[in-house]
């Protein structure tokens, strides 16, 4: 009878096995001090790293297993004592043999099908993304040492954005090749607020049913149909805030009666917004007494800096903000990813420019307000 038994735990352990589900991780990590120390598997919530799973580290080598039948996207880690500083790598939990390798600067994951081509990814991005540290440097010395010229910074900036425009070639491939598995999906995720709308939207067309249908999923794709209601060509849309007293205001009350109206998406802790701000005044002191308007919507979260930032940049038009940073609903609302952000209405309340900066504003408001 007990032959039995070990014959049919034996036969169940192999039926087990033959799905193929199984994942081992092997690790090594070189360094001072590293056995007793830990590595941790992490998911990631938010800004925040949950522990999973811990490995003592023992002559340098640690070891994970598990069941991997849902492939999901984690993180491992070391412990910051461990190396000397905090190491961690994206890995993808697949069945197979996944490999580790850390040490004080990197941890390398290879081995399995995913994990290879998000290294390969990373190597890749790597590469540009040092190019891109390089140029912003040289950017930086020749402003500080005065040998910045006008040819100079165009070929600065020309490089750059050739670095920039690879990047977002070679994630937007990635991630048309890979929409349906979970490296994909995470990496869409991580990565769809720095890519235009209609490559969202193409790139969600990619992917399946239960993917859509994740929350955060549903967020983006409630921003791309809210980006189609306020293209141009289309009518504002209304929304209402506090003003600076407190008192109930909406875009409604200054937008469609008649004046041009620029919506001026901005916070007093923006840099970008408060470089750009003087072109904003004096456009607003050129064109208020022919028909133009300013609303101002801050994304501010404290109402003191708020009201310093008004004072400070000598914003006196009308404005508006509920204070509540990047979650206010607005973001959603207009479907924008940064700040400043301008939406141009004409007096009927139809958006007919965004994002006008420097004399491209002055050029434009000419033209209406002649």
């Amino acid at each position: 009878m007990k032959k039995i038994f070990t014959l049919i735990a034996v036969v169940a352990f192999m039926a087990s096995c033959s799905t193929g589900t199984g994942y081992k991780i092997n690790g090594t990590v070189e360094g001072p001090e590293i056995d007793g120390t830990y590595a941790y598997i992490q998911e990631r919530e938010g800004r925040n790293y949950n522990t999973l799973d811990s490995a003592l580290i023992t002559d340098g080598k640690f070891e994970f297993s598990g069941d991997a039948e849902n492939v999901s996207v984690k993180f491992i880690s070391l412990d910051a004592k461990a190396v000397g500083a905090r190491v961690m790598s994206l890995i993808v939990l697949e069945p197979g043999n996944i490999t580790v390798k850390a040490d004080s600067e990197k941890m390398l994951v290879t081995g399995t099908k995913l994990n290879d081509a998000n290294n390969e990814l990373s190597i890749a991005m790597s590469e540009k993304h040092k190019a891109m540290r390089e140029i912003s440097q040289k950017f930086q010395a020749a402003n500080q040492d005065g040998t910045m010229t006008e040819e100079l910074q165009e070929e600065l900036m020309k490089q750059y954005d050739a670095l920039q425009e690879q990047v977002t070639e070679g994630t937007v491939a990635f991630l048309k090749s890979n929409m349906g598995n979970a490296l994909g999906q995470f990496s869409f995720l991580m990565s769809a607020s720095s890519l235009e709308l209609d490559v969202q939207e193409e790139l969600l067309a990619l992917a399946d049913d239960s993917f859509k249908s994740k929350e955060e999923v549903q967020k983006i794709i409630e921003k791309l149909d809210n980006a189609k209601k306020v293209a141009v060509g289309q009518k504002f849309v209304d929304f209402t805030m506090k003003d600076v007293a407190g008192n109930n205001v909406s875009l409604s009350d200054y937008a469609g009666k008649g004046k041009v109206v620029l919506i001026d998406f901005w916070a007093a802790w923006c840099g970008p917004c408060r470089q750009e701000m003087p072109n904003v005044v004096s456009a607003y002191k050129e064109f208020k007494d022919k028909g133009f308007e300013v609303v101002g919507v801050s994304l501010d979260r404290n109402q003191e800096e708020w009201v310093k930032g008004l004072e400070d940049l000598e914003m006196t038009w009308p404005q508006m903000s509920d204070l509540k940073f990047w979650d206010t609903p607005v973001v959603g609302l207009y479907a924008f990813n940064g700040i400043p952000h301008t939406v141009l209405l004409d007096g009927e309340g139809v958006i007919i420019a965004k994002d006008l900066r420097g004399n491209a504003l002055h050029d434009k408001l000419a033209e209406l307000l002649k």
